[in-house]
């Protein structure tokens, strides 16, 4: 357990220090700052802010936490080198990368907060936080299993690709081509598919935003309600982030450097 704090440490100072990390850490500011000024009513700049929080977070972490990987490949092998577990290694390289994107992410809606006051600061940073679990877990897996960095880095840009634009796309072709069959039991299903349309559900039934709903988020709420609904989506979410985990580390153990 010492070691994995170590090297959290190490990673979480790496990472928090990278231009990279300095960028998106400004530009969430200055959107916040403009929407919070500029933006209209609260209700509206919260609903601004989780539409954008919901494209932006998941890309940026993606990009982010694989290049880190890459870039850090030789300095996971100089503390292999060291009585260190690759247990500790593993999961130190995750926590601290993650927590260093969790405040990247969280800073900004906070401060934000404290200076205008105008939007729902704990639902977009609980939903700021979990986009970010689920896809540093993610990208951390695919920068695991995937050797080569320009692959790893387009691996984790198609998986952003799918997440935000064509699983929506899919859909609508599904309920066009399928409009006489009842298929809502099926979306339920397909829910499971995409960790972000499973975060703009819970978010539509935290705030009743009609506008985040989506396909899904009807046909989730219509058949469990609310409560139900945002138990089916935690643990979907917890699959999101668990799963390519446990994967990776299963990978990073056998992985010869």
């Amino acid at each position: 357990m010492r070691h994995t704090v170590v090297v959290a440490r190490l990673a979480l100072l790496q990472m928090a220090r990278s231009r990279p990390m300095l960028a998106y850490l400004l530009a969430l500011g200055a959107i916040v700052a403009a929407l919070s000024l500029f933006g209209g009513d609260p209700a509206k700049v919260s609903l601004t802010l989780a539409s954008l929080l919901l494209l932006i977070v998941p890309l940026i972490t993606l990009v982010l936490i694989a290049l880190q990987q890459y870039n850090n490949r030789e300095f996971v092998e100089m503390l292999l080198a060291q009585p260190i577990s690759r247990r500790a290694v593993y999961w130190g390289q995750w926590t601290g990368m993650t927590l260093a994107l969790v405040g990247g992410c969280t800073l900004p809606l906070v401060a934000g907060y404290f200076v205008w006051g105008n939007y729902d600061v704990a639902l977009l940073t609980i939903a700021g936080v979990v986009l970010t679990l689920c896809f540093s877990a993610l990208a951390y897996r695919l920068a695991i299993g995937q050797p080569d960095k320009a692959r790893g880095i387009g691996l984790a840009l198609m998986v952003w690709l799918y997440c935000a634009v064509l699983y929506d796309a899919i859909l609508v072709v599904a309920m066009a081509i399928l409009e006489d069959y009842p298929i809502e039991k099926a979306l339920l299903v397909l829910l499971a598919l995409n960790p972000i349309d499973a975060i703009r559900v819970a978010l539509l039934l935290h705030s009743d935003a009609s506008a985040l709903m989506g396909i899904t988020g009807a046909a989730l709420r219509g058949f469990f309600g609310s409560e139900r609904s945002l138990v089916v989506i935690a643990l979907v979410v917890t699959g999101w982030i668990g799963y390519p985990l446990l994967r990776g580390e299963r990978i990073f153990r056998r992985r010869d450097f």
